[in-house]
């Protein structure tokens, strides 16, 4: 197992790092200053873009506005991937190029009267917005409970995680899907944690989305980028120290809320940026149904992960899913 040292001496070595004195800026968008976005947290804050010379600005803002922003050439990046791939069925031009986590980071966070799924049948549940990771990921969990989710549940869009957990303690909705370190807030005011989509859901959530004229005719700046990101992968999955430090300063959190956040999700975060086929095809069916989208939709039309096997064949590695 090659460490973060041995990465990046392999690919200077390579003659693939680029000189910092031109740091191209670029601008990455995220929904949350927390575990789920760890990936562009690290890089940013440990130095991984820097080293492959671009200075990366992490944007918040939500998932409907980042892909506007996206496909209007306002955003360079989006790491919010439901978002990019609900954009993509729709017809936008957006891609994903790699996955960051492979399996979700979301918890479902309830009032104490809540004591098992069932109970949540005829009740509301607080998302981000419609079409996001938390709407999809709550259909799913809410479907493998033996509910439907058209007609059982009602969903609402509550916006950041803090405007959800807002919605839950006002009593304006029964449940909330959040990430960690919002699970553990969520916590502390006494609300508790019903399921985590972990647990029952193999899933991506998160990776690294883009217009696609800037794969086709920026593939070097998205080569960069995505090893920026791999090494961030590998660190937070190997440096548990450096990770939570970054995430206890970047989410302003307490370092034993860090601690917790980082040691229920640190298994999600996928090591070489790739995941299963058949979890990548679930995204696709799972985005479809919601979206009423009756039309086959190729993988490929959807995700291309080319570049990141291009960058760990340069590793000496062979590219796994």
């Amino acid at each position: 197992m090659k460490t973060i040292k041995q990465i990046c001496l392999a690919l200077t070595l390579a003659g693939m790092l680029p000189g910092l004195a031109s740091a191209q800026k670029i601008t990455i968008a995220v929904s949350n200053p927390d575990m789920s976005f760890l990936s562009g947290g690290v890089a940013k804050f440990k130095g991984f873009f820097k080293e492959e010379g671009l200075d990366a600005e992490l944007v918040q803002i939500t998932a409907n506005v980042s892909i506007a922003a996206l496909a209007g050439g306002n955003i360079d990046y989006n790491l919010i991937l439901q978002s990019v791939v609900t954009a993509n069925l729709r017809g936008l031009p957006v891609k994903v190029a790699g996955i960051l986590i492979d399996r979700p980071n979301h918890v479902i966070m309830t009032h104490p009267k809540i004591t098992r799924f069932a109970d949540l049948k005829g009740r509301k549940i607080a998302i981000s917005s419609f079409g996001s990771a938390t709407d999809i990921l709550a259909r799913l969990t809410v479907e493998h409970f033996k509910l439907n989710p058209s007609k059982d549940v009602q969903f609402v869009a509550a916006g950041s995680s803090s405007g959800r957990l807002t919605q839950l303690e006002s009593g304006l909705v029964d449940a909330a899907v959040v990430s960690p370190p919002a699970d553990l807030h969520a916590q502390a005011r006494g609300f508790k944690s019903l399921v985590r989509t972990s647990d029952v859901l193999l899933f991506p959530v998160n990776g690294l989305g883009l217009h696609e004229q800037r794969l086709k005719n920026n593939r070097g700046e998205v080569k960069r980028v995505l090893r920026a990101l791999l090494k961030a992968n590998r660190y937070i999955i190997e440096d548990k120290k450096g990770a939570i430090d970054v995430l206890q300063k970047w989410s302003r959190t307490s370092q034993s809320t860090a601690e917790q956040s980082y040691a229920s999700t640190v298994g999600n975060f996928a090591r070489n940026l790739l995941a299963p086929r058949d979890a990548l095809e679930k995204v696709i069916e799972s985005t479809k149904l919601n979206i009423d989208l009756k039309r086959d939709v190729p993988l490929n039309d959807v995700f291309d992960l080319s570049l990141v096997r291009e960058i760990l064949k340069e590793m000496g590695e062979t590219p796994k899913d």
